[in-house]
Formats: C-alpha cells, sequence, structure tokens
C-alpha cells in the first residue's frame, strides 16, 4: 500500500494537538465548528488543506488565530493555548 502524501501536515498537528487538547473526538470537535467529521479528519490526515470556512469556525469557537492554524505563529493565541502549545512535549 502507498502512503498518501501529507502537503498539509504541519497544519495537521496544530489541528490534532488543539482537539486533544480539548478532550474531543474528531466528530465532537467538528460538529463543534460545525463541520462534518469526514472532512475534518481529513484536515487533521494532511491530506488537505484547511479550508477558510473551517479555519474561521475555529477561530470563533476556539479563539485559534489564522496565523496559527496556517503557519505556526503562536503570537496571537490567547495565553493559556501559547503556553501549552510551546510546553508540548
Amino acid at each position: 500500500m502507498i502512503d498518501e502524501p501529507r502537503p498539509f501536515a504541519d497544519i495537521a498537528v496544530r489541528l490534532k494537538w488543539h482537539r486533544e487538547l480539548e478532550g474531543l473526538t474528531q466528530e465532537d470537535y467538528a460538529t463543534k465548528i460545525g463541520m462534518k467529521r469526514a472532512r475534518y479528519s481529513l484536515w487533521e490526515a494532511g491530506t488537505h488543506r484547511l479550508s477558510l470556512d473551517g479555519a474561521l469556525a475555529l477561530r470563533r469557537r476556539f479563539g485559534l488565530s489564522l496565523d496559527f492554524m496556517y503557519e505556526g505563529i503562536d503570537d496571537a493565541l490567547p495565553m493559556t493555548l501559547r503556553s501549552s502549545w510551546r510546553d508540548r512535549p
């Protein structure tokens, strides 16, 4: 079996980190932002780029900045999230 390319793996890492920090399943996380689990799972797998609509929903619901989700720049995150991100193993 050939592994599927993961061009958006960096975004996927950040999404998965935050979902797990929230203690949610993919289904619950997707529901909280008004998305279907199937779509969200493609983002978290890193095979599809996070859509702008998805990123805006994450910003509204959880306070994640677009800079963080797309570029990994954590300066605009709320302080508690920024500390958690920087302190992760």
